[in-house]
Order: structure tokens, then C-alpha cells, then sequence
């Protein structure tokens, strides 16, 4: 017999899969746990049960899928986006947008399961939509109630001179000695103020000899809406060269020698017919960016510099003019995803590449394109998402999400496999939908398609990748469908499209992430599906038709009140509350793995020998009610013990929150294990820090 303590400082490794249970020698496995459920990893090591899922709004039509998409203007103008079958919804600070009484919707041409593919890029107040089976379509805001759905039509803002220009011959030399009867033919094109310049007019005629001393031909032309200032172009052996600008509506030509290298541009729209709509979006170096059409997948088409809707170009080509290329491969790979990151990243369904201008060029140009493999892992459809300067992808194929960084040492872009440690998470599986919050825990927010949550914790430069698992509803009846995040009060706020079955009947509902940050006991949110209510003191909660027949549990003023059905849309508390927070139970539960303190000088491993624990020692932060054990179980299950936290508070008032060391003696038992269960059973916030067994080792 011996007796140890044994010290667990943090939870970095998050949940590592069964098949790790012998890894003691990985550095994961000191900071692993076997389960962690409803709750998340602290990037400084803690682990904390999430907060409850905040009840926003029935979808339009439960009976179909519908998307979140986030629309964001500054820190302070932001908005979640249902995007359902035919239709668009709007929600700002967790609320429905409504016009007069009703919820305001933009009608849309996606159907439920084509929103599924949606892929998106915003600038200022335009969210440009791309999907293979329409044409590009902005979608623009001008109020919270009041939004645009139009199709992208691929040419300047600013329109050229209507008509045709007038060409006259003050300086007419006719008559004159020498004179040869020449055609001077003249376009003239519009700039507006961002010094983006409209397609050219038609061309306009004059018979002279400028040849001649004293002779002059004037164009003229009708003013353009917008336009700061306009250039001329004549013709010169079929090629219309540079000859002048002006911010008149008129340019006298005495003889200029037309800069054949300065030619006005023609326009082109690359996506104007079916089978020619672009898959994916992004912005990359002043440019908007297009890639992969059901007639060329591997192609990529870049607008303007600065012109994001303009696609036209000269001959000879200008530093500005659009860029089209396309991947040359061993295999035709349809591009899925286009990241800006030290160039342009493609992410193929077969492999990786980088795009810039290469060692001559800064930028990326019709005369200055380089393409770099970067790897053959293939991507899924699902779109990357970047954490700093980091793009996190999903493979094709293996359920692997993979991190993606250059690397100077190597001059490429590498990565590693951040799910090899948690594979049982991912087996038979694929990502559905994820999105990053970055405040204040740096959290990754998975949805599977099985209808699994799971998040990340993910921190590159302190080596923090921590995977956990997220259940809801009685008997993880929840499905959960879609997720996006968005900054609300100075947080990163994930919304959740989640499926209940409520009462018998099948629900799709949104559901936000509530906040963390709380300073009093009675302000902690810990249910899910669930609602506030905050005024006088009251017994009957109303407004809850949308959990009908459910069994809820509350805290009400720091009070927990478990076993309250919903009927007719409301509960009774037996005793009247002010500040009550209602819905969904939450259980939060960790358990430690196989216990192993490295090699017991006269003993070796402990690994296998039998053990037990008499004691265990939780420095905790912000906690209140949690249960221990060597065993999993229920509250009164009989393997489970409870720590009794009441300490100096009066007998109505609730129990405050604590930080520091809590001993518990759980129930005697022996094992080969060692590990321990610490459960939360009560929408009450917990926060484990480490966890100090006292252990007896038998044979």
C-alpha cells in the first residue's frame, strides 16, 4: 500500500479519443480528459461548462432547413440572416426585425436546400452571394427593414456618354495644299470620382487632315451622371489609342499621336449564362475574386483593382484590368474555397495552392500570376475559416480538420491534423457548418452532420487544440442543423439553428449562445431553449408555448427550481422570483483519464494497479454545486457525492459563487482506473482549474 497525491493543472488536451487510452507518454494525455461534455476549454488551462442556449425564434417554416448567415457593418451594426426556402429574415441584438407588426422579409430566389451551399463575401453594406446554379446576387441594407436582392450585372457603375459624340472640324484644312481626305474616328468614356471608367461610347466621325498646320477636330458629348472628368480615345489603324481627358464636355485634337498602350476597355461578364455561375467568393488585394463555374471548375476570375463589379479589359492589358486564370493540374479538381492569406489560397476537392505575383511583382496581375502547390489533401465543401493568420479546413475525405500556416523555414504552407487525438468525435462523419469565435475564448463552434455539436479550443501560438462535445435537450433529442457567429456587446455570439421535437411535433429553432459574463449568481444563464424574465416578483412564467409539455428547470433569484412542465404555455413556482431564467435542463460533466503519475520509484508504473481515491481536491473559480466520484451516475444515484457549498449566507438568500480549493470525500470504492467524474446537474456555472486526488495504490 502507498499513498500520493496527484495533480491534474489543466485541460488543454480536451477529449482524447479511446484509442489514446495507453498514450500516457504523449504530453496531451497529462492534460486529457475521457469525456468532456457541455463544457469548453479555457486557452489558460480551466474548463468550464458552457452557458445555455438563449431561445430566439422559430424558423419561418419548421418543416425546412434554413441558413444563418452574419452581416456585419462595424462593431456596432450587426445582424443574423435566415436565409430559408424563397425567402430572407432579418435579426439584430437577438431580436426578429418586423415591419409594422409582421417579421420584414426579402423575397430570394434560393430554395431550402440550395441556401445549404450559399457561399459569401461582405463589403461595407453588400453581401455578394454565390451559389452554381444562379447568377451572382448582392444583397444590400439601407435600413434594419429595409434590404435589396439584385443580380450582379458585370459591368462600371458609371455609364459611358449616351448617343454618339460629335466631331466637328474647327480647324478645317479641306482646300489646303497637301490635303489628304482622312477619317478620324473618336470614342469617349466617363470617370467617376473612385476613378473607375465607364466602357466606350460609340464612335463618332469626322473627314479632315490634322496633318496639316491649323487643323483641329472637336469632340463633343453629353454630360454623364458621376463622372469626374472624361478620356477620349481615337482610332488608329483599327486600334483606339489615348489621346486626351478632360472634365469638359468637349477635347479639341490638333494631331495627338493616339498612345496606342492606353486603350479604353472592353467590357465582359464571365458569368452570364447557366453553367458559367461561380461556386465561390472572396476579396483579395482590392479585388473580387470568383472561382470554379460547372463549365470550369478550375478557372478564377479577379474584377478590377477597386472596381469590384467590373470584369472588362484592354488590349494591351493594364496592371488594373480583370485576371482570369486557371489551376493546369494532373487532375480536373474543382475549386471550393478562396482565402486571402500571403496571396490567394484555392482549396481544391484534390489539392492546395497558393496565388501570387510572384518574385517580380507585389501584387497579382494580368501580366503577374504564379501558382504554387501546396499539398494534395483535398478540402471539403464546407467553407475554411481563419483563426489569426491560421486557415483551419476540412479534409474531403477522414473526418480531419486540418490547420493551415506558413511556414518560413520550409516556404510553404503546412499544417497539422488538429483532430488525430479526438478522431471518435469525427469517425463516419463530415462538418455541416462552423464558424469562429474569437472573445473571449477562442472557441471553434462544429456542427456535424449527424446533427452533433462539438467545439474547439484552439490557440496556435500557446499549442492549445481542445476538443469537447455538446449535447441538448431530454435524452440529446436535439439536432442541431447550422451555426454562425457574430460580435454582440463585445463578444463573439454563436447562433444555433437546432431541431426539438416539442410535444410531439418537429421544431427548427434559433438559438444564440448566452454570455458568460455575469457578476452576481442570479444573473447566470445555464439552461437551454431558454428565457428571462426580469420584473416583479411573480409565480406564474408565461411565454413558453414554444416548449410546450417540456420539463423545464429554473434559477430564480439564484434559486434552483427543477421539475416545472410547461401547460398552456406557462409554469407556477411555488415561490415568487424577480429575475428567473427558464428552460431546458443542462447537464455538464468531465471525467479524468486512467490516473498515471509516471514511474513510483520501487513501484514502476501505476498503471494497472489497484486504486483508490479518499479524497480529491478542486480548485475551482466561479462555481457553485457540482457533484464527484469515481463512477458516473445521477444525482441520486448513489455513486455521486455533492459539495455542500453553503457557507455564510442568511437562509432566504442564495448561495454564493466560489473560487478556491473545494475538498470532497467521494464514495470508497477500488479500481484499476483512478480517473474521476465531476458533474453539474443545476443551471449553475462551474469552472474547474485542476484536480488534486488523494490516492491509495493497493496491488
Amino acid at each position: 500500500m502507498a499513498d500520493f497525491r496527484a495533480y491534474q493543472p489543466s485541460f488543454t488536451g480536451g477529449e482524447l479519443s479511446p484509442a489514446l487510452g495507453a498514450r500516457v507518454d504523449l504530453a496531451k494525455y497529462q492534460s486529457g480528459l475521457r469525456t468532456a461534455l457541455n463544457v469548453f476549454v479555457h486557452p489558460h488551462g480551466g474548463v468550464s461548462n458552457r452557458a445555455g442556449l438563449q431561445f430566439v425564434s422559430e424558423v419561418k417554416d419548421s418543416a425546412k432547413r434554413a441558413r444563418l448567415i452574419r452581416f456585419q457593418f462595424n462593431t456596432e451594426q450587426t445582424y443574423i440572416l435566415e436565409f430559408g426556402d424563397l425567402y430572407i429574415r432579418i435579426f439584430r441584438d437577438g431580436g426578429l426585425v418586423l415591419s409594422g407588426a409582421t417579421p420584414y422579409e426579402v423575397a430570394s430566389a434560393y430554395t431550402a436546400a440550395q441556401v445549404q451551399n450559399l457561399v459569401f463575401v461582405q463589403e461595407a453594406d453588400v453581401l455578394y452571394l454565390c451559389h452554381v446554379d444562379h447568377p451572382v446576387r448582392k444583397l444590400g441594407r439601407l435600413a434594419d427593414n429595409n434590404w435589396t436582392l439584385t443580380t450582379v450585372l458585370f459591368k462600371p457603375l458609371i455609364n459611358p456618354p449616351a448617343g454618339t459624340p460629335v466631331v466637328t472640324k474647327p480647324g478645317d484644312t479641306s482646300g489646303k495644299t497637301g490635303y489628304v481626305a482622312t477619317t478620324y474616328r473618336y470614342r469617349v468614356s466617363a470617370v467617376a470620382d473612385s476613378g473607375e471608367e465607364s466602357l466606350p461610347s460609340n464612335a463618332g466621325s469626322v473627314v479632315n487632315d490634322l496633318a496639316i498646320q491649323g487643323g483641329i477636330n472637336r469632340v463633343t458629348w453629353t454630360a454623364v451622371t458621376g463622372a469626374a472628368r472624361y478620356i477620349v480615345y481615337r482610332n488608329d489603324n483599327g486600334i483606339f489609342g489615348y489621346v486626351g481627358g478632360t472634365t469638359g464636355l468637349a477635347f479639341d485634337d490638333e494631331n495627338i499621336t493616339p498612345d496606342l498602350s492606353d486603350t479604353p476597355q472592353a467590357g465582359r461578364n464571365p458569368f452570364n449564362a447557366a453553367g458559367n455561375y461561380p461556386r465561390c467568393v472572396t476579396f483579395i488585394e482590392q479585388r473580387l475574386a470568383f472561382a470554379s463555374t460547372q463549365n470550369d471548375p478550375q478557372a478564377v476570375w479577379l474584377s478590377q483593382s477597386a472596381n469590384y463589379e467590373n470584369f472588362g479589359v484592354s488590349s494591351p492589358a493594364k496592371a488594373s484590368d480583370a485576371v482570369t486564370f486557371r489551376i493546369r493540374a494532373r487532375q480536373v479538381n474543382e475549386i471550393r474555397s478562396m482565402i486571402s492569406v500571403r496571396g490567394l489560397l484555392l482549396l481544391t476537392s484534390g489539392s492546395e495552392w497558393i496565388v501570387t505575383g510572384g518574385s517580380t511583382s507585389d501584387a497579382i496581375s494580368p501580366s503577374a500570376i504564379k501558382l504554387d502547390n501546396q499539398g494534395y489533401r483535398g478540402a471539403a465543401k464546407v467553407q475554411p475559416i481563419v483563426v489569426g493568420n491560421t486557415v483551419l479546413f476540412a479534409q474531403r475525405l477522414g473526418g480531419v480538420v486540418r490547420d493551415f500556416s506558413y511556414d518560413y523555414t520550409q516556404d510553404s504552407y503546412v499544417g497539422k491534423d488538429l483532430t488525430i487525438l479526438a478522431r471518435h468525435l469525427f469517425k463516419g462523419r463530415e462538418i455541416s457548418a462552423w464558424d469562429y469565435a474569437q472573445a473571449p475564448d477562442s472557441v471553434v463552434w462544429v456542427v456535424l452532420d449527424d446533427g452533433a455539436l462539438v467545439s474547439l479550443t484552439y490557440m496556435k501560438e500557446q499549442d492549445v487544440w481542445a476538443w469537447t462535445r455538446h449535447e441538448s435537450g431530454p435524452g440529446n433529442d436535439a439536432f442541431f442543423e447550422d451555426v454562425t457567429v457574430i460580435e454582440e456587446d463585445g463578444e463573439d455570439v454563436p447562433y444555433f439553428i437546432v431541431r426539438r421535437t416539442v410535444n410531439g411535433v418537429r421544431k427548427r429553432y434559433i438559438e444564440r449562445l448566452h454570455s458568460r459574463a455575469f457578476e452576481d449568481v442570479q444573473d447566470a444563464f445555464f439552461v437551454d431553449c431558454g428565457l428571462t424574465y426580469s420584473g416583479p416578483p411573480a409565480t406564474t412564467i408565461s411565454g413558453l408555448g414554444h416548449l410546450e409539455g417540456q420539463t423545464l428547470v429554473a434559477l430564480a433569484d439564484g434559486n434552483v427550481v427543477r421539475n416545472l412542465v410547461v401547460t398552456g404555455g406557462a409554469v407556477r413556482l411555488q415561490n415568487a422570483a424577480s429575475k428567473i431564467h427558464i428552460g431546458l435542463p443542462v447537464t455538464a460533466a468531465i471525467e479524468t483519464l486512467d490516473l498515471d503519475v509516471g514511474q513510483v520509484q520501487g513501484l514502476g508504473t501505476v498503471q494497472g494497479r489497484s486504486k483508490s481515491v479518499s479524497e480529491v481536491t478542486f480548485r475551482v473559480e466561479n462555481t457553485r454545486g457540482i457533484f464527484t466520484g469515481p463512477e458516473d451516475g445521477e444525482r441520486d444515484g448513489g455513486t455521486l457525492v455533492e459539495y455542500k457549498q453553503r457557507r455564510n449566507e442568511n437562509w432566504n438568500e442564495a448561495i454564493s459563487l466560489y473560487t478556491g480549493d473545494l475538498t470532497v470525500t467521494p464514495y470508497w470504492d477500488w479500481s484499476t482506473s483512478g480517473s474521476m467524474w465531476v458533474k453539474q446537474f443545476d443551471p449553475l456555472p462551474m469552472t474547474i482549474l485542476s484536480i488534486m486526488p488523494d490516492v491509495t495504490l493497493g496491488r
